[in-house]
């Protein structure tokens, strides 16, 4: 089942923001490398108390593995901005309404079972769909280079705008065109076999 809700609307799902906040949390766990940047596992960071984002998250039908992903608009605080500017050498600042950032695309489930692909298969296809509802054009997100895998496993590669290092690290910027062509896209690999 998928869900979408505002953080300020986050009380009308308490069940499903905890989940999100449990896939927070074994994200972490799994991907050592976010933990040299944040210094400590922020299950709620200050973009979720402050800018009303909004969680598009995925629930594995009688069970309790959780995909979830965080969106919000780039005219506002962003990590990218806020956070993660530094590490990328002539990054450009993205301000526009139809440009939006992702952040937070995790899951609870084995990213390398049929449950873990589709949930996150559902999310993506979800954030494709609210995006072109309601005018977004690009989504923007920072990830590790040795996740570029998973995207292309997903059938939505971003193209990378600038990279650097971060611990050590190589992390990308990478920017996701949404057209109909990507819905397509992540909707045929979800029908694929696994």
């Amino acid at each position: 089942m998928i869900y979408h809700f505002s953080y300020n609307e986050r009380n009308h799902f308490p069940e499903i923001y905890e989940k999100i906040l449990y896939s927070r949390r074994v994200f972490f766990e799994k991907n050592s490398e976010w933990n040299d940047f944040f210094h400590k596992t922020p299950e709620e960071d200050r973009y979720d108390l402050e800018c009303n984002p909004l969680y598009i998250v995925a629930v594995e039908d009688g069970g309790d593995a959780v995909a979830s992903v965080r969106i919000l608009p780039t005219t506002g605080p962003t990590m990218l901005r806020q956070d993660f500017a530094p590490f990328f050498k002539g990054c450009p600042d993205i301000i526009s309404p139809d440009v939006w950032e992702l952040s937070w695309f995790c899951t609870s489930a084995d990213t390398s079972s049929p449950t873990g692909r589709n949930l996150l298969l559902d999310v993506l296809k979800t954030v494709c769909e609210y995006s072109l509802a309601n005018d977004i054009r690009q989504i923007i997100g920072t990830y590790p280079r040795a996740r570029m895998r998973l995207y292309r496993r997903l059938g939505a590669v971003p193209y990378a705008l600038c990279s650097g290092e971060i611990s050590g690290q190589e992390f990308c910027v990478g920017v996701l065109d949404i057209t109909l062509l990507t819905l397509r896209h992540v909707t045929e690999v979800q029908q694929r076999p696994f």
